[in-house]
């Protein structure tokens, strides 16, 4: 089998909820994505895709992405997507780096190899270790009230994990996180999530001031030795997110036993054939992880449902439905969320193809 067409589309996808703060003044409202498809001589075709998270990821953009792309194609065109390894090696001999724009191409690769064979995603991972992961949901920066409103509506749907975000000044962030908590119920989970936007004062004036609620810290720092920093002050359990780019990060973390829950987010470790690698290590050596991503639309979803439902529920501890922060399609059917859950498709490959009604026309082809 060889590929011998990469076509490129672009759309934007506008946050449900109008504006989704976060830390250190972030503020967005439309993701843009963007699909790879990636034909084969046999007929078969797959599918990934690409969503920055706003500026908080902005070298993760859709130009920067299509670039790559253009750069990668010459070489990926002839190539055979079954041997999923000898693609990785081949995307990276021929640019240094750039995961986020890789991995579009490595999930379609995945996709086909599933469909080829008959398999889903998930079976091709090693099978099914979690039917159904439970889904946290973000409680963006907002009046109370409408916070208070929104928890409501996620409980209402069987969500029981929330995200609180934080990473201002430590004194109004010590409010919110005082007043969400107050919100949330026996038996539900919430942690803070600063988004890198404390410096160690911050954090760690922070972290003494909650530390008498039952709730966890995410990633309150700009550097993982920052938060190593905070690591050492702080009695709550932690969770590592943006720092967390490959193998040699997840090494460091089970030396340093610096966190309980790692983030894991695909378009940073460059694609589910890096993540699964770096997934494994941490699960072998203890730790907790989220199957996730900076943004995305439904093919995303498809590919975290996947990546989730592969993962050993005892290890699993949440993960999240970015499909529905989006008011537009990428793909369909959309990947299927029941009572708080995410549910990986038994289909062959990812069980979702490009919606290409809602894509339009392609704004790049190489053949």
């Amino acid at each position: 089998m060889k590929i011998i067409r990469i076509s490129v589309y672009r759309r934007d996808l506008p946050y449900v909820g109008g504006e989704y703060a976060w830390g250190d003044g972030n503020v967005f409202t439309t993701g843009k994505s963007t699909v790879a498809v990636v034909d084969t001589d046999e007929g078969i075709s797959g599918c990934g895709e690409i969503v920055p998270g706003g500026n908080n990821y902005i070298d993760v953009n859709e130009e920067g992405t299509e670039t790559v792309l253009r750069m990668l194609a010459p070489a990926l065109l002839g190539a055979n997507p079954l041997e999923l390894h000898a693609i990785e090696r081949l995307m990276d001999k021929t640019l240094r780096g750039h995961g986020y724009a890789k991995m579009p191409v490595d999930t379609a690769c995945w996709d086909i190899l599933g469909k080829a064979t008959g398999q889903s995603v998930t079976t091709l991972l090693g099978g099914k270790l979690t039917d159904g992961a439970p889904m946290y949901r973000v409680c963006p920066q907002k009046p109370i009230d409408e916070t208070r409103a929104e928890l409501e509506q996620y409980r209402a749907v069987g969500y029981r994990h929330f995200q609180i975000k934080v990473g201002n000044d430590a004194r109004t962030d010590i409010e919110r996180i005082r007043e969400a908590m107050a919100l949330i119920k026996p038996g539900e989970n919430a942690y803070a999530d600063a988004n890198r936007g404390w410096t160690v004062g911050e954090a760690i004036r922070v972290v003494h001031a909650v530390r008498d609620l039952d709730l966890m810290i995410e990633m309150p720092c700009e550097t993982y030795e920052e938060c190593l920093q905070v690591r050492a002050k702080c009695e709550l359990p932690m969770k590592l997110d943006e720092c967390v780019n490959g193998l040699h990060m997840a090494q460091r973390i089970a030396n340093d036993r610096s966190a309980e829950v790692v983030c894991l987010k695909l378009s940073n470790l460059g694609g589910l054939t890096k993540a699964r690698r770096v997934r494994d290590f941490l699960v072998d050596n203890g730790f907790s992880v989220t199957p996730e991503d900076t943004w995305g639309g439904d093919i995303t979803s498809a590919l975290i449902s996947h990546f989730a439902a592969s993962t050993p529920a005892r290890f699993l501890y949440n993960t999240t439905d970015l499909h529905n922060y989006s008011a537009a399609r990428t793909g369909h059917p959309l990947p299927e969320t029941r009572d708080g859950k995410l549910y990986a498709s038994d289909a062959p490959g990812l069980g979702i193809e490009p919606d290409f009604a809602s894509l339009g026309e392609p704004v790049a082809v190489y053949e």
